[in-house]
């Protein structure tokens, strides 16, 4: 038959699951008792088809559900066994098996026949590791292109990283050649050379944040979600392009509302968002040659979401443009890739957010992106 089919014997098994219903139990117990169900429940009965993929012959059978499903998911089989107590329920989860051949990813389906005793179930089983793999490479693809884009807008701000740099260097220098001269003076000025020294430490820290903050954001590993405040990291994305954005002059305003709740995000994929949208916004206006060129973020609290808005007087974006904003490769820029606005919705959406350009009644563009409140 195609269908992966089989039968598992969980008599032994309905004690220990009675007992682990009833609650308040110790850790070190309820381990035990997890241990107990996955080796006295058993599979005796499979076909040619769940044979071959759980790489298991006939005469092994039976086989006890410790050799094939993963400790650390003792809590679906207990939901997978529960129907066993019933005629009515049916219950799913999603696994990986192990076998033999290595892993095989299974969408596993467990219910009790009309008439059978209470320890006997039928199984079904699908082979998912083909969708599995799929999905994970996709995933990875997702991160490499977050990475290239990253390193793009690193390019881009080539100048920023310069003056970042460059500008406490020189007041370290300055202020070592200083202290030399006042250490040579008879007798010494200690107080003047204990300034210049905090003024030498103050620049080095300086450096070293920021050397600190572009390897992160060069680095192409995987960031943990934290606790992150919007409203910092809005103020900490400004200071580090404010000399990109004097460059192209662009005039910023912030506008943070107070009290804004935290959010649970990866806080350099959102700083990338951040800065790609305000670094969009300053090429736009720079590139139009406009007059009056106002960058305004603003950052308030609404429903159960944070919202940010990246508003420019820049020329706006066409409407035979809009509909194709966040498509790959589409871009209005003779330089552009197109990924970079993709990626940034990718990244909200994959924390439960949007990424959409707004309307706007005057000139101009205007973004807006949403992440959940905490």
């Amino acid at each position: 038959m195609e269908l992966a089919l089989g039968r598992a014997d969980v008599t032994d098994a309905l004690p220990l699951l009675r007992e682990l219903d009833a609650g308040h139990l110790s850790d070190i117990r309820r381990q035990d008792l997890l241990r107990r169900v996955l080796g006295s429940a058993k599979i005796t009965e499979l076909n040619c088809r769940a044979a071959r993929m759980l790489a298991i012959d006939a005469c092994q059978l039976p086989v006890p559900f410790s050799e094939v499903w993963p400790f650390a998911e003792a809590g679906l089989l207990l939901q997978s066994l529960a129907v066993a107590q019933t005629s009515a329920a049916r219950a799913h989860a999603e696994v990986a098996f192990k076998t033999a051949d290595g892993p095989v990813h299974v969408r596993f389906i467990t219910w009790r026949e009309p008439g059978s005793v209470a320890g006997a179930l039928s199984l079904g089983m699908t082979d998912i590791t083909g969708q599995v793999t799929a999905e994970k490479d996709l995933v990875a693809l997702r991160a490499q292109m977050a990475h290239a884009d990253r390193l793009s807008t690193l390019g881009i701000m080539t100048a920023t990283i310069t003056h970042e740099v460059r500008q406490p260097v020189a007041a370290m220098m300055t202020a070592a050649q200083a202290a030399l001269r006042w250490l040579a003076r008879s007798p010494p000025d200690l107080d003047q050379v204990t300034q210049c020294l905090e003024t030498v430490v103050a620049g080095a820290t300086k450096v070293e944040e920021t050397v600190a903050r572009l390897r992160q954001m060069a680095s192409n590993r995987a960031g943990a979600r934290n606790l992150c405040a919007i409203s910092t990291l809005i103020e900490d994305t400004a200071e580090f392009l404010r000399p990109e954005l004097a460059n192209r002059r662009a005039t910023l305003t912030l506008d943070l509302a107070q009290d804004l709740p935290l959010v649970q995000a990866d806080c350099v994929q959102i700083r990338q968002v951040i800065t790609n949208l305000m670094i969009n916004a300053a090429q736009a206006m720079a590139d139009a040659q406009c007059w009056n060129r106002a960058l305004r973020v603003r950052a308030r609290h609404g429903d159960a979401f944070v919202v940010v808005e990246v508003d420019d007087s820049g020329p706006g974006v066409a409407e035979a443009d809009r509909r194709r904003l966040f498509d790959g490769f589409y871009t209005t820029k003779s330089t552009g890739l197109g990924l970079g606005l993709k990626i940034c919705r990718q990244i909200i959406e994959d924390h439960g957010g949007t990424l959409d350009h707004a309307p706007k009644a005057g000139a101009g563009a205007l973004f807006r992106f949403s992440l959940p409140a905490l």
